[in-house]
């Protein structure tokens, strides 16, 4: 009884973290969307730009650091989870330096795209991860 009781927990710590991981490369995806809404369409989008990225930007890798503790996931997804928070860090940093170091801006976008590289990377290996541990188990 006590060990699937434990499965049960990590497989649901491990389905919730990949699912947390596509909203979170959804999220990105939405950001960089609305930020091109911003440019070509109207600014008053900069402000949803910066709204929706408070929705999710530190919560998000809170929530797949808590999945990734309930799922004892292995090593790789703390290191992704930090490296979340570190790069929207800096995003946050080149967005508001900018009148004091004005190229820090344009490292904004760039930064977009290796948030959204390691999201998709972390999709894949959650999603890896889950197909192999119900194929090792036998659960199909």
């Amino acid at each position: 009884m006590v060990m699937k009781k434990e499965f049960m927990r990590e497989r649901f710590g491990r389905g919730s973290f990949f699912i947390l991981a596509v909203i979170f490369a959804a999220c990105i995806v939405i950001q960089v969307f609305i930020a091109g809404l911003s440019i070509f369409v109207s600014p008053v989008n900069w402000m949803n730009h910066t709204m929706f990225v408070h929705l999710f930007g530190m919560n998000l890798p809170l929530l797949l650091f808590v999945t990734a503790l309930i799922g004892k996931i292995p090593k790789w997804a703390y290191l992704h989870t930090f490296g979340l928070l570190v790069f929207i860090f800096a995003m946050y940093f080149t967005a508001n330096i900018t009148d004091n170091i004005p190229w820090a801006g344009a490292l904004h976008p760039i930064l977009a795209m290796i948030l959204f590289m390691q999201s998709a990377v972390m999709v894949m290996n959650s999603w890896k991860m889950i197909v192999k541990k119900q194929v090792i188990e036998g659960v199909e």
